[in-house]
């Protein structure tokens, strides 16, 4: 019989998805309502989340829409920097000593080049394209003069090392002209300027030189481009800062064609190549700001043609020579030979010309008239005059018998005899302006050493002494830069006995000090300190900072900053010292060694100068003087280097030839540079 069963859903009904619950839970059912403040936080977190990202689509489409705009522009173009046309450098009187000419340069860009592959391309007209263009590469060469297969290594290289850089600077005007109808792919004639030294070889000591950047510079500072050319030596160098102007910045973007296009019109320069004249031109480059130096332009034509004439007389070829202002240290005209012409380096040296500016024994490049130690000679006798006065080992009435030498005995061997003899044989007596007028060597070495141990007479003068003789010159600065703003001075050097000791494991000796005293031995200064020292003389005592540069002016020409003389300290001697030794440089004029200078329109005070360079062969002629005696406005040094015993007036003859052409014709007409 069938059974019938029947299922009754009651309160106690349980739901399947019940069994699967734990039973030890606290909740008895799945489905229970969600809580608010989580759909409060939900929303709330959501609401940020949206607001950020109008935020920051705001900020990326709207506020920095320029920033990011010019990003991707960058990634789909070429920079140029432009090079901006440097400052200019006139003289005292407003004259140019530099100009920029203005020049085409051709421009390689590195992505648009097509050197080839090592692989043949499977694509045929890829092929036929790429032959096109080495034909114009080679073209290229043949229209620069260069060898094909050096234009292309010299492409290659430059193509991997940098995006943009120049193939060839200043393009004559066949060169461009053929360049912009040949249409080179990858190649741009770009305006330029290229720096023009007016009487290169006579003002390159001064102005220094210009040339190319190098990898190592271009880390130090982030103002460079490696198509930019620096300042080296002289002004061109110490001003550099303030010389170079600002760049420019030429973009070239890529468009739908695989070459890259202009996306504004040129302001101010037309570049020309690459299928197509127009390009971008986003800033112009501001030209930098002139220099206006202490350098006169006809006193450095003279100083040069001067020490120029001396030496072609005589068959030397070094020499240096410094103009300056005594009243306040300003150069008015410098020189140094052999000179070179700067204007090379703008050019480009050929391998002959750089081996005869970098590898020639006698350094064109380098400026004797500060970077030049030398034995000062009997020039120093000036000052171990006042040293001598102002010690009271003399009086200005104290004499000496004969000018003729001393002999010193070595006390533990009799044999050995020292002879410290006069540059030649006076006699008479020698007071203080005859010594110095007369470069008496015998009263100086007493002066500085005293007499020779065992010989009486003079009230056995002990003399000032290595140790005071030193420490006076360094008070002058004698072992120390003077600060000129050109680059390499050099400082001079005042041995000592402790620096022998070290130095050479030797003990000072009394004929040492004798040298140093007539300014022989190991005592080393620059020209440049020497006449700073007898520019003090001239003043009454003080000793200024030699500076070239008067000022700075911007490209409106006006000044914006002005160099003033700068006093360095005072000759540690009184007035009445200084006067005494100045009447005795006077007397070197009327009845001295420089007897020449008394010609001279106008009082003269000098002193002559010989430094034995090798014993018995060559010495070195200096010279130096100023004037008026009475308001001295020059002062001039002059030191021709190797001559022979015959030739020791070589100095004097530069000397007075400036000086005659400064009192008798200076200023009676201005001339400008051509």
């Amino acid at each position: 019989m069938r059974r019938e069963y029947k299922i009754s859903v009651n309160e106690d009904w349980v739901s399947p998805e019940e069994t699967l619950l734990d039973s030890s839970s606290d909740h008895q059912d799945l489905e229970v309502p969600i809580s608010n403040s989580i759909f409060r936080a939900s929303f709330f977190i959501t609401a940020v989340l949206c607001a950020a990202i109008v935020i920051f689509v705001f900020d990326l489409s709207v506020r920095r829409y320029s920033y990011f705009a010019g990003i991707a522009f960058r990634n789909r173009s070429v920079n140029f920097s432009v090079p901006p046309p440097r400052g200019i450098i006139f003289d005292r009187l407003g004259r140019p000593l530099v100009t920029n000419e203005p020049v085409f340069d051709l421009l390689v860009i590195s992505k648009e080049v097509n050197l080839g592959s090592a692989e043949r391309m499977e694509n045929a007209e890829k092929e036929k394209s790429e032959k096109s263009e080495n034909i114009e590469i080679d073209r290229v060469a043949d229209i620069l003069g260069r060898d094909k297969s050096e234009f292309r290594t010299f492409l290659s290289d430059g193509v991997k090392n940098n995006s943009v850089f120049f193939a060839r600077s200043g393009l004559n005007k066949n060169q461009v002209l053929e360049i912009k109808n040949l249409n080179p792919k990858g190649f741009y004639v770009v305006p330029n300027t290229k720096r023009r030294y007016v009487d290169g070889p006579q003002f390159s000591l001064v102005l220094g030189y210009v040339g190319k950047i190098s990898k190592n510079e271009l880390g130090v500072d982030d103002y460079y481009y490696p198509t930019d050319i620096i300042g080296r030596l002289g002004i061109e160098a110490r001003y550099e800062e303030y010389i170079r102007g600002e760049h420019g910045r030429i973009s070239f973007s890529t468009g739908g064609g695989s070459r890259l296009e202009a996306d504004q019109p040129l302001t101010g320069a037309k570049l020309s190549g690459g299928q197509r004249e127009s390009k971008v031109l986003n800033k112009d480059p501001a030209i930098g700001n002139s220099v206006v130096l202490n350098i006169d332009y006809d006193m450095q034509k003279r100083l040069f043609n001067e020490l120029f004439n001396v030496l072609k007389d005589s068959n030397y070829s070094k020499a240096a020579a410094v103009v300056q202002d005594p009243r306040t240290g300003a150069v008015l005209a410098m020189a140094s030979f052999p000179a070179y012409d700067n204007n090379l380096f703008v050019e480009g040296l050929s391998d002959n010309q750089f081996k005869g500016l970098f590898e020639n024994k006698s350094r064109p490049l380098f400026n004797r008239a500060i970077s030049g130690l030398y034995n000062p000679g009997s020039t120093i006798k000036p000052f171990m005059g006042m040293m001598a006065l102002e010690e009271k080992i003399f009086s200005p009435s104290d004499t000496i018998r004969d000018c003729v030498g001393l002999t010193i005995v070595n006390p533990y061997n009799p044999n050995d005899v020292y002879i410290f003899n006069n540059w030649r044989i006076e006699y008479g007596f020698f007071n203080l302006k005859r010594a110095i007028a007369n470069s008496c060597n015998v009263y100086f070495y007493i002066a500085g050493g005293g007499l020779p141990a065992g010989q009486a007479g003079y009230d056995n003068i002990k003399g000032l002494g290595v140790e005071r003789i030193a420490n006076y010159l360094k008070s002058a600065f004698a072992d120390s830069r003077l600060g000129i703003d050109l680059p390499g001075e050099a400082e001079g050097f005042v041995p000592t006995p402790d620096w022998k000791l070290t130095a050479r494991g030797e003990s000072w000796y009394q004929g040492d000090t004798y040298n140093i005293s007539i300014g022989q031995g190991d005592l080393l200064v620059t020209p440049l300190w020497l006449n700073s020292y007898i520019s003090a003389i001239a003043n009454g005592g003080t000793l200024y900072k030699p500076f070239v540069a008067k000022q700075i002016l911007d490209s409106n020409k006006n000044v914006l900053m002005s160099f003033e003389s700068e006093l360095l300290g005072k000759l540690s001697f009184s007035e009445g010292t200084i006067s005494e030794v100045k009447n005795a440089m006077l007397e070197t004029t009327i009845s001295g060694t420089a007897k020449l200078l008394g010609a001279l329109p106008v009082k003269t005070g000098a002193k002559t100068g010989t430094a034995e360079v090798v014993k018995g062969r060559t010495v070195n002629s200096i010279m130096t003087a100023f004037a008026p005696f009475d308001d001295p406005e020059i002062n001039i040094t002059v030191l021709v280097e190797g001559g022979t015993s015959t030739n020791e007036g070589l100095a004097i003859r530069a000397t007075y030839g400036f000086m005659k052409w400064y009192f008798e014709e200076y200023g009676n007409s201005v001339s400008y540079p051509q």
